[in-house]
């Protein structure tokens, strides 16, 4: 099932914006979960989940100035996440690891904003791949990118066995790395990129 919004969300959402570190302590507790179940489906370390996590609560407490424009929290934050992946391959860590395959032959044909946009570009035909899965494949992998929610949690939901949805799951996730593959110019960070799509 969706994630559930807590039942006093807009009134937690004011005190944050104003200061309210309890009520921000509950947005954390709440969303902390749904926000690293997203993030394990981009960035493979562990502990980048985490650090990446909180980089995403700490930029909304500093910013919380900007939730008096936030009409939904969930999708606001999700967005940021989305951002925060994003980011996530243009940090040192991602870049050593472009250096590592071009030292190989190839070289990197996009920096700084080309590469965000690159991104956005195989993110696009990422997506126009999900959309060919079957129904029941293209459900869960939805369900796991955009909603968090685990493989139990979508079991209960689609009232099938675990061992099933995770069958399911990465048989989406090759076949959207198989798409990308297809439909992607060959490049260092198409190589990346792809790798988030290894089930």
């Amino acid at each position: 099932m969706p994630v559930t919004p807590l039942h006093n969300e807009k009134s937690l959402v004011s005190k944050v914006r104003e200061g309210d570190r309890k009520a921000f302590q509950e947005f954390y507790i709440h969303y902390t979960p749904q926000v690293q179940q997203y993030l394990r489906l981009f960035v493979p370390d562990p502990a980048d989940v985490d650090e990446l996590a909180q980089d995403i609560f700490l930029k909304i407490w500093v910013k919380r100035h900007l939730l008096a424009n936030v009409d939904a929290f969930q999708g606001y934050l999700f967005r940021m996440c989305k951002n925060h992946v994003l980011n996530y391959f243009r940090s040192l860590k991602i870049g050593r690891k472009l250096v590592e395959l071009s030292a190989s032959g190839e070289e990197a044909q996009a920096e700084g904003t080309e590469d965000q946009l690159l991104f956005k570009h195989y993110y696009q035909i990422a997506m126009d791949g999900i959309g060919k899965l079957s129904q029941g494949r293209r459900r869960i992998l939805l369900m796991t990118i955009e909603q968090g929610l685990s493989l139990d949690e979508i079991a209960a939901e689609m009232e099938i066995t675990r061992a099933g949805v995770k069958k399911q799951l990465y048989a989406a996730m090759a076949l959207v790395r198989k798409y990308l593959h297809e439909h992607g110019e060959l490049s260092v960070l198409l190589f990346a990129f792809l790798s988030l799509f290894e089930a």
